[in-house]
Formats: structure tokens, C-alpha cells, sequence
């Protein structure tokens, strides 16, 4: 996959948001916000090529986590499937694990997110902190 230079952070809760966004700012990466799972999946529409890495919230409301990771997996064609979708949620248990899992989601990260976490996802997928 190649890495992209923007980090889609889908997140209802504007602490974590804030919080989340200067930390991966001072990776020399970009960050988009949305504020639950409809706003994250039209901005993977708008902007499909965009995107390296997608950190992901499970639990919002107008659309949860799960229900938009189900829709991108299902209905994004371009490039189909092909964004990374980490979860991240406070909520951690096996059952949440498994069901991103089921869904296509590349990784599972509890909150709250360490500077370390955020770091080596951004090293990873994202081209402007390589």
C-alpha cells in the first residue's frame, strides 16, 4: 500500500479530537476531522487517494464506527478497500476486537491513544513522517 500524507480522524468526542490532532501535527502530517462515521466515510468519498490512515471510533452517534467501516468496506470502489482503518475506542473488550476484525479493520487501539501509538500509525502508513 502505497502511503498517503493525511490521517482521517472520525472522532464525536472535541477533547480527543483536539488532543489527537496536535500530537499527529507535530508528525509533519495533516489531519481531517469528522465528527462521526457519516462525515468520515463522505470524506473517503470526496477525497479517496487522500488518505494513509484512517483512526476510527467506534461508538458515535448519527453513525457508529462499525456501521461506516461496514459501508467504506462495502461500497468504496476507489481503490476499492484499500484504506488502512484503525479503531480506536475507550470501550476495549474481545467482542468489540473481534467485530473490527470481521469487518476489515487493520487494527485495534485503546484510548486513550499514547504519543507512541499515534506515532508508530503515522510512521507506518502516512508519507509525510517517513
Amino acid at each position: 500500500m502505497s502511503q498517503q500524507n493525511k490521517v482521517l480522524l472520525v472522532e464525536d468526542d472535541e477533547f480527543t479530537r483536539f488532543m489527537m490532532k496536535e500530537i499527529i501535527g507535530h508528525l509533519g502530517v495533516e489531519v481531517v476531522i469528522a465528527a462521526n462515521g457519516e462525515e468520515g466515510f463522505r470524506a473517503l468519498n470526496d477525497y479517496p487517494q487522500d488518505f494513509g490512515l484512517v483512526l476510527m471510533d467506534l461508538h458515535m452517534p448519527v453513525m457508529s464506527g462499525i456501521d461506516a467501516t461496514r459501508k467504506i468496506r462495502s461500497e468504496r470502489q476507489n481503490p476499492p478497500n484499500g484504506v488502512t482503518i484503525i479503531a480506536v475506542t475507550a470501550d476495549v473488550n474481545y467482542h468489540d476486537e473481534s467485530k473490527c476484525q470481521e469487518l476489515g479493520m487493520n487494527g485495534f487501539a485503546s484510548k486513550p491513544v499514547s504519543p507512541g501509538t499515534l506515532m508508530t500509525l503515522i510512521n507506518r502508513y502516512c508519507a509525510a513522517a517517513a
